[in-house]
């Protein structure tokens, strides 16, 4: 917020800080415990229907654009800091109550918990049930007074358990509809899981082959532990567990498939790990026994090309037996003698400008490195050189949306500015 635009909540703002500075109240009682309860959340009730009011302006009057952002909620997600799933639930309370005028009603009156009107948008977002939704939102309504958050996730369950039917005659494999796969990674423990709901005959065939791979790993590990334990070998002497052997399977399968004579998708396997010089030259001392020194998180990096964190045991003993390429950035993150004067960014330059950073430069935008075009910063045609100063990951949307009157400066501190057409500044 500028000192030349002020919010509407402004006086909510100021009143509501001097309340928090003043701290919580010495509670007497549990009924003065319950009343301070009901009190701050009616505030949060409150300042989610503020939300929700703001979202759908955003969204009528387009203004999200003016940012180069996709949508009001993904804008939203951004400005405010917040994740991307408390902007999608605020999102579907949005959608629903413009249809939902019962509910919306209900809503408006701060009578509605933020988590049951989400639960209930969630409902609502399925298009194959939204008109019986709409019929039934007094029964909605009745539920979501009279139960709490766990009871009533399992009545709204059930509701689309009921209504979500493809018709009197149905497909002939209904789960081939639902078929979906996502590959993700936590960030602290840097374990990938693997979610994936197949069809029935999609199912039953990668079940087929991932069985007999799982089998393979099992026939090796029996192999190995019988010259060791001979007659005396069972499944506790066995080197690996059931769910280890199944994970290594997995990775079998695409290493495999990555070296078929006939791909469908022909991959060119190459794992780049990215490393600052001060945390490899810390594994490195350790390796050899010399005394641990602490690292500082603010240069530490271990990470594949798109930003995914390595654990750094594994990362170095896969740098003992890979080569290693030496990339020198400066102080402002830039590779440094990596260009060339050549109009598209091409090997070693273009991976120079990868190195800079693991997703797309655009605020709010985390389109990974790996799918992005090398941006010009000052476009080619206006002269800029290709070089890792002039250049950043950009995913095709905004390397389209820069060169419709959009400036964007490096600054150096290595933050991205973007000046926008009528003359706002995104950082």
């Amino acid at each position: 917020m500028t000192a030349a635009v002020r919010s509407y909540l402004d006086p909510a703002i100021t009143s509501l800080t001097e309340v928090v500075n003043a701290g919580a109240p010495s509670l007497g009682s549990s009924k003065h415990a319950v009343a301070e309860i009901q009190a701050v959340e009616q505030t949060r009730r409150l300042a989610a229907i503020a939300a929700v009011d703001l979202l759908a302006q955003i969204d009528a009057s387009r203004t999200f654009y003016d940012h180069g952002h996709v949508s009001a909620r993904v804008m939203f997600e951004h400005v405010a800091g917040v994740s991307s799933a408390e902007s999608h639930r605020l999102d579907q309370i949005r959608r629903m109550i413009i249809d939902a005028a019962l509910i919306a009603a209900v809503w408006r009156k701060a009578d509605l918990s933020v988590d049951k009107a989400a639960l209930l948008g969630r409902a609502f977002a399925n298009p194959r049930t939204r008109d019986r939704f709409l019929i039934d939102q007094k029964w909605f309504l009745k539920q979501a007074h009279r139960y709490g958050m766990h009871r009533l996730t399992k009545k709204v369950a059930r509701w689309l358990e009921v209504h979500d039917s493809d018709g009197p005659e149905p497909a002939a494999d209904p789960s081939f509809g639902r078929r979906r796969a996502w590959l993700s990674q936590d960030h602290f423990s840097k374990v990938w899981k693997l979610d994936a709901q197949l069809g029935s005959l999609q199912g039953s065939s990668f079940n087929q082959v991932f069985r007999a791979y799982v089998q393979a790993e099992f026939n090796h590990d029996w192999s190995q532990a019988e010259k060791i334990h001979g007659a005396d070998t069972c499944t506790d002497l066995l080197a690996r567990s059931n769910e280890q052997r199944c994970a290594d399977a997995l990775c079998q399968i695409a290493i495999d498939a990555a070296n078929s004579d006939k791909p469908s998708a022909p991959v060119k396997r190459v794992h780049n790990i990215v490393w600052t010089a001060d945390a490899y030259e810390e594994l490195l001392r350790r390796w050899i026994n010399a005394p641990a020194r602490l690292l500082d998180p603010d240069t530490y990096n271990i990470t594949d090309i798109d930003g995914h964190p390595i654990a750094a045991q594994a990362a170095f003993a896969d740098s003992l037996v890979s080569s290693l390429r030496r990339v020198v950035q400066n102080a402002s993150g830039v590779t440094i003698d990596m260009s060339s004067e050549t109009r598209l960014f091409t090997g070693l330059a273009r991976l120079g400008v990868v190195l800079a950073t693991a997703e797309c430069y655009w605020p709010g935008c985390h389109v990974p490195t790996s799918r992005c075009h090398i941006d010009h910063l000052k476009p080619a045609a206006r002269g800029g050189l290709t070089n890792q100063l002039n250049g950043l990951p950009s995913c095709p949307r905004h390397n389209w949306l820069k060169e419709r009157g959009y400036t964007v400066h490096r600054q150096p501190d290595r933050d991205i500015t973007i000046t926008t057409p009528n003359g706002d500044t995104i950082r």
